[in-house]
């Protein structure tokens, strides 16, 4: 079955109901409001549902008789395109494997036999990429399946081939991928070498993918014959500016030289980008920093993906969010990562897969610039280097926290990390965090997320009791495990309410835009402070997504200076947390957090370990 085949057979976006919809937000907003605050909120939300709610729901309801997906436009528009700040790195993501550092061994091997290690690290992993553009391409890749359902594979089509340009008020995405049915596509990588761009084939003219030696060789070539030169200017830094900034940028470019327009559009077009690092990185921690947060001159923060590859060998990516949710650049690393284990071959061999053709040499692509531009990179590079310097990134492995381990408790793994989440928190800050985790609504057509709100009454009072400790009121392990038990079956059906887009936050976001687009005042269930102490209009002080069951994490920018970002997998090594927060916050702090969350998850498994039958 052809990979992009039921996508149109899949169901349209619903509208959900909107009493449904204000009785779910009005029971997330519980945990944040005082009593009085509450019935205050409980008017305006009543006032909403009665008046110029039911006339937006109308107007949202006619939108989906004539879209078959009523958030998708918007939700590229409202979340992404129409952002001037800069998106690197407020919106861009980076992601790292678990356990793919070279070893000390290997590479002292490596370089005995004089192998690049950097070299052949990317040729591995490119050579797996490009195999899976082949199977997109040829559409012979399954369509993902939850359960018995099938899932949008719409989000794959725009992994490859697209890049984000930059334009006044609004920018616009562009896509070139299509499947052989559909014609042809541009099939070249873009490499960046100290600051410089290259177009490098990723097939033969006789369309066979160059295998893994033939494009070492091509990586190799760029690296040793530019070694020695110096660095470029840096035009990729331009894409770390605003936007609007970045747009006048490019468009002077244009106007200064013609193939500058030839330059930029071959970066477009390009698959992806592979980016070779002058920095080392002997960890996750480190390559997860470099990749977010290092180097603007040796990116191009519009290319919807970027490897980062550092002198050590260790890899990273930098993702642009706009096209694509997460579980896209997992699953691709995931089948890179599968097919390396399957080939069972070191960097040592790097060599042994030959070059069957002759090979074109990789192309410089040579920007024209004048001293107007290098102020604008120098001012770019300058503004993203201050802007990182205010974050910090940490990732946390507890080992003894498995998913099979958490399996045991019957407890879904996802829910178990959230309630985690929640008590490393609040016995941290003496208060519930409005969290924010994503969950997909793939079974519908061209379906991306929905917001589980996951910091409930039932989490919070069940945090409460944990840190409860005065002994006439303390509750006993039987106990607390039960209020645990709820509040993890709360999560459990909010996350499946979510996956069927019967959340709160996309439909009101629909509603509010509604009003936007009907040039309506805000409705004032929108600027009540309800809205904003719940984590509405980017509030939430815990950003967070399940990478899933994979050794992939990756990290991106909290909300909002006072929160954190927490995204976490269940790996080989067990559970990970990556952490960022924003240094400059007086309300935040990495030690304080990453022991808390050691603690809450040894006190959340020491409650099944103490009630085994439970």
């Amino acid at each position: 079955m052809p990979t992009f085949s039921l996508d149109h057979n899949l169901p349209s976006l619903p509208v959900p109901h909107l009493d449904n919809t204000l009785k779910k937000y009005l029971d997330s907003v519980y945990p944040f409001l005082t009593e009085l605050e509450f019935q205050q909120t409980t008017k305006i939300v009543e006032n909403f549902r009665t008046g110029i709610g039911k006339i937006l729901q109308f107007h949202l309801i006619e939108r989906a008789r004539n879209q078959r997906n009523w958030l998708e436009k918007w939700w590229l528009d409202w979340a992404y395109l129409e952002w001037r700040e800069p998106i690197a790195p407020f919106i861009n993501t980076s992601g790292c494997v678990i356990g793919s550092e070279v070893t000390t061994t290997l590479a002292e091997t490596a370089k005995k036999m004089n192998i690049n290690i950097a070299a052949a690290k990317a040729a591995f992993t490119c050579f797996y990429m490009n195999m899976f553009f082949q199977e997109l391409r040829s559409e012979t890749l399954p369509a993902q399946k939850s359960r018995s359902a099938y899932l949008s594979m719409d989000q794959f089509r725009k992994f490859y081939n697209t890049c984000r340009i930059p334009l006044g008020n609004k920018d616009r995405l562009v896509n070139y991928f299509r499947t052989a049915n559909e014609g042809n596509c541009p099939t070249h990588i873009i490499v960046m070498f100290k600051n410089r761009f290259f177009k490098v084939n990723a097939y033969h003219s006789d369309l066979k993918l160059l295998n893994i030696t033939e494009l070492y060789n091509q990586f190799k070539f760029i690296i040793e014959n530019y070694e020695t030169k110096s660095h470029g200017i840096g035009i990729g830094s331009l894409t770390a500016d605003k936007r609007d900034r970045w747009a006048k940028n490019r468009q002077y470019l244009i106007d200064l030289n013609p193939r500058n327009l030839e330059y930029f559009d071959c970066i477009e077009k390009g698959l992806y980008l592979v980016n070779f690092e002058d920095l080392e990185a002997h960890n996750i921690d480190q390559m997860l920093e470099i990749s977010l947060l290092k180097n603007p001159k040796n990116r191009y923060f519009d290319k919807s993906y970027e490897l980062i590859v550092s002198k050590t060998g260790l890899i990273g990516s930098n993702v642009e969010h706009t096209p694509f949710d997460g579980m896209v650049s997992t699953t691709v690393i995931a089948y890179v990562s599968e097919n390396l284990k399957k080939l069972n071959k070191d960097i040592t061999m790097i060599e042994s897969f030959g070059i069957e053709r002759k090979l074109v040499d990789p192309e410089e692509l040579e920007f024209d610039y004048d001293l107007h531009i290098e102020n604008e990179i120098k001012n770019s590079s300058e503004q993203f280097e201050k802007t990182c310097s205010l974050l910090e990134c940490k990732n946390v492995i507890l080992s003894n926290c498995t998913k099979e381990k958490i399996k045991s408790y019957k407890l879904n793994p996802d829910t178990f990390a959230q309630m985690c989440m929640q008590l490393a928190y609040f016995q941290l800050h003496k208060k519930p965090a409005p969290t924010y985790e994503t969950a997909t609504t793939r079974t519908y057509y061209h379906g991306r997320t929905e917001t589980v709100r996951s910091c409930t009454k039932e989490a919070l009072k069940w945090c409460q009791a944990m840190t409860n400790s005065e002994k006439s009121t303390k509750l006993n392990n039987f106990d607390l495990l039960k209020l645990f038990r709820e509040a993890s079956e709360k999560h459990d059906r909010l996350m499946n309410e979510a996956r069927n887009n019967e959340g709160c936050d996309r439909h009101l976001l629909g509603l509010m835009l509604v009003a936007k687009e009907l040039g309506l005042e805000t409705p004032k269930i929108f600027t009540d402070h309800a809205w904003k102490k719940s984590g509405g209009g980017g509030n939430f002080l815990i950003s967070s997504s399940c990478i899933g069951y994979t050794n992939t994490i990756g990290t991106c920018c909290p909300f909002c200076l006072d929160g954190y970002t927490m995204i976490y997998c269940f790996s080989d090594r067990g559970l990970c947390f990556s952490i960022t927060r924003f240094k400059n916050s007086m309300e935040t702090t990495m030690n304080g957090i990453v022991e808390s969350l050691k603690s809450a998850t040894q006190q959340a498994q020491g409650l099944f370990e103490k009630n085994p039958k439970i």
